[in-house]
């Protein structure tokens, strides 16, 4: 996102500057556990609006092994289920919603495809939120539940970094 706002203030001649991050295609997945891609399960990942239904080759979509991510799909779940199943994709292949992500309200809800909507329409899933289809969402449990990393110290001496390195 970013280039129809930058295209109207250009247009319109005011300043401006862009600064890179990263997308909320790989920001939501990761900070709900879910990698985009993992050896055996996904090689590739695919981002899809998910609010132009109509201009989307549906069949590519559905047979597409890798990760799907749809951007701006909350509004637009059943639509976005029904031509996935419809085309092909599997009905029970894995999918989460994440709402808010990276943030304190952070919330995601996973589901079989077929159930995606309705859970995420039970538990008031609004904007901004993103879909993940694919098999990796079926690995956000057991990441999630894996044990967090000691933090460094606030402070700290290069001696210090050193010898926690080597043991």
């Amino acid at each position: 996102r970013g280039g129809e706002e930058a295209l109207a203030l250009s247009r319109a001649g005011v300043p401006f500057e862009i600064v890179p991050g990263i997308s909320s295609a790989l920001a939501a997945p990761a900070a709900a556990g879910i990698p985009v891609t993992h050896r055996g399960l996904s090689a590739s990942l695919t981002v899809v609006n998910g609010h132009d239904a109509d201009q989307h080759d549906w069949s590519a979509l559905a047979r597409s092994a890798g990760t799907l991510v749809f951007l701006m799909a909350v509004e637009h779940l059943e639509e976005i289920v029904d031509r996935l199943v419809s085309h092909g994709r599997p009905a029970d292949e894995p999918a989460a919603v994440v709402q808010w992500a990276t943030t304190p309200r952070q919330r995601t809800v996973s589901a079989p495809l077929r159930d995606i909507a309705a859970v995420a329409r039970s538990e008031g899933l609004e904007p901004p939120a993103v879909l993940v289809v694919g098999p990796t969402v079926a690995l956000s449990r057991a990441l999630r539940e894996a044990p967090e990393a000691t933090p460094f110290p606030t402070t700290t001496t290069t001696t210090a970094v050193l010898a926690g390195a080597h043991g």
